[in-house]
């Protein structure tokens, strides 16, 4: 198979190493979460390591699609001139599944919010919309030409 950008694959890696080292701090935020929610409803501690061992593996597999749907999707992107958008999109819904995570394990603990929290859920949350609006509005104006 031919390969009409040679730089494609070099980007599309480039972006890639960076979705997936965010996303195994999702996966990390989004077990924290679990035990989050396992001690808010009241599950047995007896439960939890069957509980935490099996969402591990299955989150860990969840990751690993992901990374290669990145690098396969994001490959198709930059050969069409579109890794910006892409790419954005991405992240911004990288970052909005943290600030959901760091956001709900606050609030169901019942843990006050400290200032350098309360500074990354900022920044979590700005970034999210930003990075959506940017990805949003460069696919409308793709899809009006």
């Amino acid at each position: 198979m031919k390969q009409r950008d040679p730089s494609a694959g070099y980007k599309s890696v480039g972006i890639t190493v960076i979705t997936s080292a965010l996303g195994i701090i999702n996966w990390f935020e989004l077990r924290g979460l679990l035990l989050v929610l396992l001690t808010f409803f009241g599950v047995k501690r007896d439960s939890w390591q069957g509980i935490d061992n099996f969402s591990f593996l299955l989150m860990g597999v969840a990751w690993l699609a992901y990374v290669f749907y990145c690098q396969y999707d994001l490959k198709k992107k930059a050969e069409a001139g579109q890794v910006l958008q892409a790419s954005a999109m991405l992240l911004a819904i990288q970052l909005g599944l943290l600030f959901v995570c760091n956001f709900l394990s606050h609030v169901l603990l019942g843990v006050p919010f400290e200032a350098h929290m309360m500074l990354f859920l900022i920044v979590e949350g700005a970034l999210t919309l930003l990075l959506g609006w940017f990805a949003i509005s460069a696919a409308r104006r793709r899809a009006l030409r």
